[in-house]
């Protein structure tokens, strides 16, 4: 995200220190940490529903909506759904499910896919034969949402990068979305955020194609899907950015780009073979990490949790069979271990303004034990009037070992919360001095401390 920071260099000699200090590091093969980077974040969460779906059963998935904390919803608009064929268009059911969303107090962000039978080759995700066709929907659908001032975005196609979702060309997804722009703009007064459909992963090459000069005035948010720990095969989260061209994916975005905001709108974990307590243990490392760390460079503004619920176990799932596990909640809403782990990140990082830290402001020491693979993620929120608290995370992914977190900021030394993953607190104060947090007992990834720091008196 393209940011601007104002340095006023106050005499050449200090200037010539830093950068003598400067060249050393790279000489020693140490680049310098990138510069802290302050932005607003929010959350949210996605759910699927069909057409027609019992708005009783609904309403009590927007009641889990609102247990956990977040007053944002992903959710999918199907071309093949509202418009099933030539120019019949049905918005019954969708205008009753906004108008619920409104009464529980949700915005809505949906994304909108799937081609009718009638509009493409017979497969949901093929191009349409016929843009104007897709441009007339969109019209239509743009006509109907206006009435709802809860919807507040859409999201052109899913997955355009992934042949399971979209089997056209990126060229034929720039039209797609061009004319889905044109149409919605030609209806809304104020235009609702336009999303890029959400990515399969930080894509270079599918961003690459939009940019520069031809599609990115069509969007103003750029989204991909994480999963990071989807394959039992690779657990590390932790190690997300280096598996893709990070670097090169944000520079595209702004430079190439026009710096638009860069969003996860879709992370899960599946409890297909694997347990509750490790899905509960990867949204919180998650969470954390891609918010936290040095290595998002400080440009993900917003995380969607993948999902409310489980898929019904009768119903067809697209892809492997792991996707139908990755709800926060099984089928019948009863709450995994996630939900309230989720549920209690929300009430600490959503809607808050942070500060990403640079990497020395933290130091872990053992006092009992040693390091086996040890991580910490710290966040600064701004408190307003220069106040700063503070949300840590530590754990260690191998190792039971007792340690101590000394923070470079100091905080309240009576203001000390230590947060449990099942969402209850205790009073962590008499373990605080001030800087440093004491006691903090590990114990493999399943185990991870999440520590609420208040600003220094």
């Amino acid at each position: 995200m393209k940011r601007s920071l104002v340095r006023v260099v106050f005499c050449l000699t200090i200037c010539g220190v830093l950068m003598l200090a400067l060249s050393t590091l790279v000489e020693a093969g140490q680049p310098p940490p990138p510069d802290p980077i302050t932005r607003t974040i929010s959350m949210s969460v996605n759910e699927e529903w069909e057409k027609g779906d019992d708005l009783n059963d609904v309403a009590l998935d927007f009641a889990l909506v609102n247990d956990l904390g977040v007053d944002e919803l992903r959710m999918s608009i199907g071309w093949d759904d509202y418009e099933p064929t030539n120019d019949n268009f049905d918005w019954t059911w969708l205008n009753s499910f906004c108008s619920l969303a409104a009464t529980y107090g949700i915005k809505l962000r949906p994304y909108i896919c799937y081609t009718p039978d009638w509009a493409g080759d017979g497969d949901w995700n093929s191009p349409p034969n016929d843009f104007n066709e897709w441009y007339e929907f969109c019209y239509e659908l743009a006509e109907e949402m206006e009435l709802h001032s809860n919807v507040v975005s859409f999201e052109i196609w899913n997955e355009w990068d992934n042949e399971l979702w979209w089997s056209g060309t990126f060229a034929q997804y720039k039209t797609l979305l061009l004319n889905a722009h044109d149409a919605i703009s030609a209806v809304y007064a104020t235009d609702p955020d336009m999303i890029l459909g959400g990515l399969s992963y930080p894509n270079c090459v599918a961003i690459n194609a939009l940019t520069p000069g031809t599609s990115e005035q069509y969007y103003e948010i750029v989204p991909f899907h994480a999963y990071a720990e989807r394959d039992p095969r690779r657990d590390h989260v932790e190690k997300y950015f280096d598996d893709y061209e990070w670097g090169e994916f944000v520079s595209i975005v702004n430079n190439n780009g026009e710096g638009e905001p860069i969003w996860i709108n879709e992370d899960g974990y599946s409890t297909l073979d694997r347990t509750e307590a490790m899905q509960r243990s990867y949204f919180v490392r998650a969470i954390a990490h891609f918010f936290a760390s040095d290595d998002s460079l400080g440009e993900i503004d917003h995380y969607c949790a993948y999902e409310i619920k489980d898929l019904d176990p009768n119903a067809p799932v697209i892809g492997p069979e792991d996707v139908r596990y990755l709800g926060l909640c099984e089928y019948d809403r009863t709450k995994k271990l996630a939900f309230n782990a989720v549920k209690m990140m929300v009430s600490l990082l959503d809607d808050e303004t942070i500060t990403t830290p640079e990497n020395h402001e933290v130091t872990l020491e053992a006092t009992s034990g040693h390091f086996g693979d040890e991580y910490w993620r710290l966040i600064k929120r701004d408190e307003g009037g220069g106040d700063v608290s503070q949300v840590l995370v530590v754990y260690d992914k191998k190792n039971t070992v007792t340690c101590e977190a000394t923070l470079t900021t100091a905080g309240d030394p009576n203001d000390c919360t230590l947060w449990n993953l099942d969402g209850t607190s205790t009073d962590w104060s008499s373990n605080f001095d001030g800087t440093t947090i004491s006691n903090i007992q590990l114990d493999g990834r399943e185990v991870v401390r999440v520590f609420e720091i208040g600003p220094a008196p």
